[in-house]
């Protein structure tokens, strides 16, 4: 078989080259028939594609204080304090503050009724973060993480 190959091999390179191989054909050996097998076609099911009901609009990032969220709807940055955080990851609703200036309280933070994210609600504008983003952020495993909004 190797030979055949090679056989084949070397005309296909003297017809690129240029050169003109007058060599008889090669003979490829014929399958044993045993080994053709009739397969079902393969079924392919196709769904309809949903697009996502939420769009990035923000991150989230540790800093000294505790969680920082930068949004990109507001210029202001908001922070979740570090005594916070425990409470929420809880099940507690905790407050959501500015982090510059005199601290005002601007929101609210809690984890979902499902526990896979924490809810952030700031004004008339509801933040989401998945959770397993949250935690890998607090265990020092990624920097930052991706903060949604519902379109």
């Amino acid at each position: 078989m190797i030979a055949a190959l090679w056989k084949i091999f070397e005309r296909l390179k003297g017809i690129l080259s240029g050169r003109r191989s007058v060599q008889e054909p090669v003979q490829i050996p014929p399958v044993a028939q045993e080994q053709v097998t009739e397969e079902p076609p393969i079924q392919f099911i196709t769904y309809p594609s949903s697009r996502s009901s939420f769009e990035k609009a923000g991150r989230l990032i540790m800093c000294p204080e505790g969680l920082a969220i930068y949004s990109d709807l507001d210029s202001r940055v908001f922070i979740l304090l570090n005594e916070d955080i425990d409470a929420v990851l809880d099940g507690d609703k905790r407050e959501i503050r500015l982090l510059a200036g005199n601290r005002r309280v601007v929101g609210k933070a809690r984890l979902s009724a499902s526990g896979k994210a924490l809810n952030i609600s700031i004004g008339a504008v509801y933040y989401t973060v998945p959770m397993r983003s949250v935690l890998a952020v607090l265990d020092g495993r990624n920097r930052k993480a991706a903060v949604f909004v519902g379109k």
